[in-house]
């Protein structure tokens, strides 16, 4: 029996970038232009198609001789997948104009939540006992708990409605989570802006986490119009 994979997470990071949809079509999928098209939010399809655009070059960059544009279709979870790229996992997140792609070698879920108001009642109705206490003792945590939570659902492919107290997290030097009775590892990790994403893995092992560059400048380099 061969043994499993060490766990290996690249992270592209971008802002927003209102790029017209008919000069991005020639990065994108078929059912991804489909899909982009049917997004009628300015911003929302700004940042679900700059998530494509990281994923263009993620494959571009560090999978050589894989097609392009990537394949990329949904679950019935709505876990992002690229069905051409089975051995390849994928995950994705935005929070405001903050857009991250995930590339791993195994399962992968991970979640960005910009520091906000919170709202009355989340910590009672989501928390364990546990997790609320930390809340208590250490209010800025509340953040860690809940993008630790939703990159687990992520990663196992299910939605947060009704999960998310299914998992339980500890939060410490060797952070994990349990889901459904299984183990994940977590790991915090800081992007070139500074903001402060959760990495979600299956079993125990944390991931090593590797940051691929990624400047506005790339975007020329993808697609032919760049707004000012």
């Amino acid at each position: 029996m061969s043994a499993a994979p060490t766990p290996t997470v690249t992270l592209l990071e971008a802002q927003a970038q209102p790029l017209p949809l008919s000069h991005a079509a020639q990065w994108l999928c078929p059912a991804r232009q489909q899909a982009l098209a049917r997004i009628t939010h300015p911003q929302a399809r700004a940042c679900s198609l700059t998530g494509d655009l990281l994923l263009y070059a993620a494959v571009r960059d560090l999978l050589p001789g894989a097609s392009l544009p990537p394949v990329r279709a949904a679950a019935p979870g709505g876990k992002p997948y690229l069905p051409d790229l089975p051995d390849v996992h994928l995950s994705l997140t935005h929070s405001g104009q903050t857009i991250v792609c995930a590339l791993s070698n195994v399962p992968v879920g991970i979640d960005l939540e910009l520091p906000r108001p919170v709202r009355s009642g989340l910590v009672e109705r989501f928390f364990t006992p546990q997790e609320q206490a930390l809340v208590r003792r250490e209010p800025d945590r509340f953040f860690d708990l809940w993008m630790a939570k939703e990159a687990v659902l992520k990663e196992i492919g299910c939605g947060i409605a009704g999960n998310l107290r299914q998992v339980s997290v500890s939060l410490g030097d060797c952070s994990h989570a349990d889901a459904f009775g299984n183990p994940h590892a977590l790991t915090r990790a800081v992007l070139p802006s500074g903001a402060v994403l959760l990495v979600s893995v299956p079993g125990t092992i944390p991931p090593t986490i590797q940051i691929h560059p990624f400047s506005k400048d790339d975007f020329c380099k993808i697609s032919p119009y760049t707004s000012e």
